[in-house]
């Protein structure tokens, strides 16, 4: 069974597939083609699984594809372990993507230069931030550097001192990711606080499959949304899709 896709889905559903066993399916992972590489896949008949991080558009529905929701994963906005703050404010992450702070004690942490890692204006990750925190229009700094695939950001957020960027809360969790969870306005990155809604920075990750499956495929699609399979998922610091 082919499956790629969203690089923030992948881990996810490379939790499930082990789980599951390869003595029952014979899962191969392909490189990452991100959520609408993967969705081409599937349609194509590239892939039997699409791992994607967005929920299906009105021209994707349309080409026979089913979308399965698996997680509503949190996006939590993290720093270097040397940045000893806690949390910030909406409007201090917007004032420092837009350039306004420079150093860490212009907000009450050490005096260390800020270091700001981005991604492309068209990833599922940055879709987000740009609607619960930045704006649409904010105006990112030229200063800050900007990432294409996220595991590059978590490497430039373990790796580079002073560096404020964001990612799969889940990723991490599941990880053991060594850097610093910001709360934001007050409210820390959490699957209890995702789950009751007080946290709203999330974002969907689901499983795209062709609307004829295999029988094959359906059966792992039933098992990957059973209380076993959505425990599962919680266990590991994703938020489980209920």
């Amino acid at each position: 069974m082919r499956v790629s896709g969203s690089g923030t889905c992948l881990p996810l559903l490379e939790i499930l597939t082990k789980e599951y066993g390869n003595d029952r399916v014979d899962f191969v992972y392909l490189p990452g083609l991100h959520s609408g590489g993967g969705i081409k896949g599937v349609a194509n008949g590239d892939l039997e699984i699409g791992a994607v991080s967005r929920e299906l558009t009105d021209e994707e529905k349309a080409l026979g594809l089913d979308y399965t929701l698996i997680s509503n994963d949190g996006l939590v906005v993290a720093v270097h372990p040397s940045v000893t703050i806690d949390g910030l404010t909406t409007q201090q992450v917007k004032d420092i993507y837009s350039g306004k702070y420079s150093n860490w004690a212009q907000l009450g942490g050490p005096d260390i230069p800020i270091t700001i890692l981005d991604r492309n204006e068209d990833e599922s990750a940055k879709i987000i931030l740009r609607k619960y925190v930045l704006g649409a229009d904010l105006k990112i700094t030229p200063k800050a550097v900007n990432l294409y695939y996220e595991p590059d950001m978590i490497e430039g957020l373990q790796s580079t001192v002073g560096a404020i960027g964001y990612f799969s809360l889940g990723y991490g969790l599941s990880q053991d990711v060594p850097v610093r969870y910001l709360a934001l306005d007050g409210v820390e990155a959490s699957v209890e606080n995702i789950k009751s809604g007080k946290y709203k920075i999330v974002r969907p990750l689901g499983i795209v499959t062709r609307s004829d499956v295999s029988a094959e495929v359906r059966r792992f699609l039933q098992w990957a949304t059973s209380d076993e399979a959505l425990a599962l998922i919680e266990s590991q610091g994703y938020a489980a899709a209920r």
